[in-house]
């Protein structure tokens, strides 16, 4: 019943956030295509993403993870609702044809990190933590727990590749950030500078309330 339930209030918050951005997000906003969707869903994929969740499940118990492979968008989404921690992986993004487990490996990581870093947080969601604070601890303590709980390994190089296919040379700086943001240290405005920053293990910003949080 609370599966139901929480299905239906993810359900209910894409629809209402598709056109305005999400609560805490990866950087994409592209829909797949249909026919892409379906050839996806043909190949397979669903046992690749079945692994890759049960993996995370085993190595954040407390979290909630979700295939809404419904949604083409491509996005992923750290939602939290009451007591309850959830992570929304949308259709576009499990099923892209360019991603394969190293890219949502992260991209997942990224998400959790929305839920567990400590550091700078959304301002629209105190609770969740900002762009820069998730990518770090996606690469430093989330994906260690990853690999000690789970026995999965996060490859940031070959994760950083697979994404430079569908956000490299068209992905724009994000227009929501502000002058202080851009000073303070914040990665997060464009792909470009935050795939360098994750590959140099960078620190994340420490000043409260300056980062990009996407909302």
């Amino acid at each position: 019943m609370l599966a139901v339930k929480a299905t239906a209030i993810l359900s209910a918050l894409l629809r209402i956030h598709r056109s305005v951005g999400f609560v805490a997000t990866m950087l994409f906003s592209e829909r797949l295509s249909e026919r892409e969707m379906l050839e996806a869903k043909g190949a397979n994929r669903q046992s690749l993403l079945d692994i890759l969740l049960n993996d995370f499940r085993k190595a954040f118990p407390d979290l909630t993870f979700e295939l809404q492979l419904d949604f083409a968008i491509i996005n992923a989404q750290a939602i939290a609702l009451g007591d309850k921690r959830v992570i929304a992986i949308y259709g576009g993004l499990a099923l892209h044809p360019k991603l394969g487990a190293e890219a949502l490996t992260f991209i997942i990581l990224h998400e959790v990190g929305h839920h567990l870093a400590e550091g700078c947080r959304s301002r629209r969601d105190p609770s969740l933590a900002c762009e820069c604070a998730s990518d770090h601890w996606a690469i430093t303590a989330g994906k260690d727990r990853l690999l000690q709980k789970s026995g999965r390994r996060l490859r940031l190089p070959a994760a950083i590749e697979e994404l430079d296919q569908i956000m490299g040379p068209g992905q724009r700086s994000k227009p929501r950030y502000t002058k202080k943001a851009s000073t303070c240290g914040c990665w997060a405005k464009g792909w470009s500078l935050r795939s360098r920053r994750l590959l140099e293990g960078a620190q994340p910003p420490t000043i409260e309330g300056h980062c990009i949080t996407y909302v």
